[in-house]
């Protein structure tokens, strides 16, 4: 029961245009790159067959044992929580935006919750039709938040628990690293150091150094990926995965990482991938 694929994202609010409004051009980099990250993870849909996105209509499609039976979307929130994909929408008013995403068609009904805002953005990314073939999801969602404060061996458990329940797993992490530009001046330094490791991290899906981020470090250089980070790592123990960095904030100061992580070669052709990369230089 492995995890096979995982895209990890980040989730400023400015990712959607409806919220980035006349600035959504300055995010079209990095939202290219999250767009390539959960394209690889191959969720199937029923719909028209579109090239690069597992769509199709047919029996051995439907059939397809490669595809994952689940897509887990995991970020930090306040509390470790999972969410019933059948009662949850995505919301941002909580944070003071009016906004919502809604795919249970749930919204205003009794009982029915608001996820925080690392889900919401992550939904939106995985779900989004502008920028992903029409289609209906045959698999199963789950929503998953996990503490900011978690200890590293309770995310990594977690990890473990979530890629036992189906035969294949993908999983979206949300989360970014630290934001240089934002931090006092004597921590600049740290930061970069500490997203240098991050992205070799992913590079070369090394769970071993996820797993050993400090939560205290963590919380100083205000990296807010920490405990879903060390998720993923706990997710992909033991598994045969290849990791390539789309966009990487160790060259920049804001904080946003994308990455890939799939068990099998990617069908994207090197040229397309470097050209995804060269787009997400901006916001």
């Amino acid at each position: 029961m492995p995890l096979i694929s995982a895209a990890v994202c980040p989730h400023p609010p400015a990712l959607i245009p409806a919220i980035a409004g006349g600035d959504a051009a300055e995010w079209d980099g990095v939202r290219a790159a999250c767009v390539e990250a959960i394209r690889r993870l191959r969720v199937p849909k029923i719909g028209e067959e579109a090239d690069g996105w597992a769509v199709g209509r047919s029996e051995a499609f439907m059939s397809d044992p490669t595809l994952p039976d689940l897509l887990v979307i995991v970020g930090c929130d306040d509390t470790t929580t999972a969410y019933d994909s059948r009662n949850t929408f995505g919301s941002l008013r909580r944070y003071g935006i009016d906004w919502s995403w809604d795919i249970a068609w749930c919204l205003g009904e009794e009982g029915s919750l608001p996820l925080p805002l690392s889900l919401s953005v992550g939904l939106w990314l995985a779900t989004a039709t502008s920028h992903a073939p029409p289609g209906v999801f045959i698999k199963r969602f789950a929503y998953q938040s996990i503490s900011f404060d978690a200890s590293p061996r309770d995310c990594v458990q977690l990890g473990r628990d979530l890629a036992a329940e189906e035969a294949n797993v993908a999983m979206l992490v949300m989360g970014e690293a630290a934001p240089g530009e934002q931090l006092p001046r004597d921590t600049v330094d740290r930061a970069t150091a500490y997203n240098s490791t991050l992205a070799r991290a992913f590079a070369g899906v090394d769970t071993a150094a996820l797993g050993q981020l400090d939560p205290a470090e963590s919380q100083i250089l205000k990296a807010t990926g920490r405990a879903a980070w060390q998720v993923l790592a706990g997710a992909a123990e033991g598994q045969e995965l290849a990791g390539q960095l789309l966009s990487d904030s160790a060259s920049r100061d804001d904080g946003f990482l994308v990455a890939s992580w799939t068990r099998t070669t990617d069908p994207v052709s090197a040229a397309n991938a470097a050209g995804i990369a060269s787009r997400a230089t901006t916001h």
